[in-house]
Formats: C-alpha cells, sequence, structure tokens
C-alpha cells in the first residue's frame, strides 16, 4: 500500500509541476497579460493539490527506503532535500510574487526576471522527481537497463506464500543439462517441499511456506575492492555460494583472507571470465572511479542448479525490490524456501546442506 501511495503522490507531485511549467510557457509566448494573470492565480490555487502530494511522496519514500541503503534508494533519497528546498524556498515564494504582480497588471522587467528564475527551478524539480520516478520503475523491476530489456523473454513472478509462475520462457534446463519441455506458463516449486520438482504441487500450502523477506537479512550493501586496473564490486545479499570465484581464480578471490577479493592478485581478463561466469550477479566490475557494471549473457531461461536455486538470465520479473548493483539479466531464485531474502537465493540452501531429492 505504500508503495502505491508513494507512486501516485510522485506522479500527482510531477503532473502538476509539469502542467504549471508548461502553462506558463505558452501563456507567455502566446497569450495577452490578463491570461497570464489567469494562468497565475491558477498556479497559487495548484498549490494546494502541490504541496500535500510532496509531503506525500517524500514522507512515504522516506519510510520505504528508511532500511535500504542500495544506489537506487540513495539516489532518490539524495533528491528529495533539494526537490524540497527548491519548492519552499524558490517556487512557493515565486508563485506568490508573480501572482500579486500579474493580479496588479506589473508586467515589469522585475515581474520577468522572477519569471525566468521560477521557470529554472520548476524544470529543476521536473527533472529530479523524473528521475526518481525512473530509479522507482527500476526498482520495481518495471524497467531496466535498456541492453537488459532490450534481451529479456517471457517472465517469472512468485506468487505471495506460493510457487514461482513462469510465462513464455524459452528454456527450462535440469540441473544434469537436459532441457524440460516447457508449456507457455508453468508453475516452479519454491517452497523447496514439492514431491515433484521442480514442479509445484502445492506443498507451499500444507507446510505454511511464507514469501516475505525476513527482517534480519544479510545488508544489502555493495563494496569495492579496487586494484590498478580493474575494481571489483559484490554485494554479499546477492551471492548463492557457487563457489564459481573462489574455485576458479583463488588468488583473486579467497574467502579465508581478508580482504577477501583482491584484483591485483590477478589478469584482468581472468577476473572478467570469473565475474561474467558468476550466476547471481553479486559480482559486477568497473575501471577504478567508474560506475560498476554487470558482464555476461547465458543462454535465455532458467537452469536448475542440482541442490541449488533457479539460475535465470534474461527473463524479466517485474514488481520486485533489485538489491544493489543487481542485474535484472542474470539472478538467480531461492528454491529451497528458507531464503532470507525471498524470491531471491542468499546461499541459505548451503549452510543448511538441503537435498532436492528429499521429499
Amino acid at each position: 500500500m505504500k508503495t502505491r501511495i508513494h507512486a501516485i503522490a510522485g506522479g500527482i507531485a510531477f503532473l502538476t509541476i509539469l502542467t504549471f511549467w508548461t502553462s506558463t510557457v505558452f501563456s507567455e509566448l502566446f497569450l495577452d497579460h490578463a491570461a497570464i494573470a489567469s494562468v497565475k492565480a491558477m498556479i497559487l490555487r495548484g498549490m494546494f493539490v502541490l504541496i500535500p502530494a510532496m509531503i506525500v511522496a517524500g514522507g512515504s519514500g522516506m519510510a520505504l527506503g528508511k532500511n535500504r541503503t542500495d544506489h537506487l534508494v540513495s539516489g532518490k533519497k539524495k533528491r528529495m532535500p533539494f526537490i524540497a528546498g527548491n519548492g519552499i524556498l524558490i517556487l512557493i515564494p515565486c508563485a506568490l510574487f508573480l501572482s500579486d504582480k500579474a493580479s496588479a497588471g506589473e508586467f515589469d522587467t522585475i515581474f520577468y526576471i522572477v519569471q525566468v528564475v521560477e521557470l529554472f527551478a520548476g524544470a529543476t524539480n521536473l527533472t529530479l522527481l523524473g528521475m526518481n520516478i525512473r530509479d522507482g520503475l527500476r526498482m520495481t523491476g518495471k524497467i531496466g537497463s535498456a541492453s537488459e530489456a532490450a534481451n529479456n523473454a517471457g517472465t517469472i513472478r512468485g506468487l505471495p506464500n506460493g510457487a514461482f509462475l513462469a510465462r513464455d520462457i524459452p528454456r527450462l534446463t535440469d540441473a544434469d543439462g537436459s532441457e524440460i519441455e516447457v508449456k507457455k506458463s508453468v508453475t516452479l516449486c519454491r517452497c523447496g517441499a514439492s514431491k515433484s520438482k521442480p514442479y509445484c504441487d502445492n506443498s507451499h500450502a500444507d507446510i505454511g511456506f511464507e514469501s516475505s523477506v525476513s527482517k534480519d537479512r544479510t545488508p544489502d550493501v555493495l563494496t569495492a575492492y579496487q586494484g590498478k586496473e580493474i575494481t571489483v564490486h559484490y554485494n554479499r545479499l546477492l551471492c548463492s555460494h557457487a563457489g564459481v570465484c573462489s574455485n576458479g581464480l583463488k588468488p583473486v578471490f579467497d574467502s579465508d583472507r581478508k580482504p577477501w577479493i583482491v584484483p591485483d592478485n590477478g589478469d584482468a581478463g581472468a577476473i572478467r571470465e570469473i565475474v561474467a561466469a558468476c550466476p547471481s550477479g553479486a559480482l559486477s566490475l568497473s575501471k577504478p572511479g567508474d560506475t560498476p557494471h554487470q558482464t555476461g549473457r547465458s543462454s535465455v531461461g532458467i537452469t536448475i542448479e542440482r541442490n541449488g536455486p533457479y539460475r535465470v538470465t534474461g527473463v524479466a520479473m517485474p514488481d520486485v525490490d533489485w538489491a544493489e548493483g543487481a542485474s535484472h539479466y542474470k539472478y538467480v531464485l531461492c528454491r529451497c524456501g528458507a531464503s532470507k531474502n525471498k524470491p531471491f537465493c542468499d546461499g541459505t540452501h548451503v549452510d543448511i546442506g538441503w537435498d532436492d531429492s528429499a521429499e
């Protein structure tokens, strides 16, 4: 409910400011002074819509993001004070001043100076609100990067306290490498108790499976391990303990050492190969000082890991919160039912010794 309230309030605020801005530009370019005065009066009355919308959007946004530290939430939090300050210190005083001047018929130099300031401040808030809306859509999985969106096929959704519902997926591969015939829609077990794995047999209802995220999950933090040529980024929350990194390049990735990642202990090309092979997206790369990015493009579909998660590549997953540094293209979904970061795998299956052959 908070997410919906936040989205509605943010949308109202954005559209209100956009209406103010476009009506101002149009009236100044094409209408007479009487019409401009009417527009200024309308903007002043519209503040009774804009101000509550901004308060609700800001308050609900802070409430939703209070326990999150990923870069999308951090970006939204940093913009909110600028949006609020711009509105309180510039937009509202300008609206009051311009309305008074216009109603008195005083279209002088000062009027137009303040008008330019108001337009600039309005454009700034439109840009910042637009960025917040964009990041909100990314957080819910409704949009991703252009490259990921272009390569994604089909969808997979986690039903509340139920199975994964996969639609239009091009490939489902068993742990032994054999391809399983897939229908247009298939329900996959995620409680770990189905007797007909990988398919759901409604065992989740019998065991009282809960699909919510645990409050004591691993913190959502993207840590940078900087080397001279390349920086490796790692989010422990996303890691499924596949062992690709430590088994493939031990000098660089050694969990028994602190820091456990030392990029300068290996060749940059070899590190890129390891990061590309990481199934969960927990690892990403950048040149020192640049933004981290994911690497690797496996064939689109879902692969079942023996005694482990679903490895997903190129299948869209809407309506989920993505961790910091997560890839919307490759990720892993919990199959044992014990992850604290559902629907995603957090490596718990390794800790509990989950066996997918057990009934």
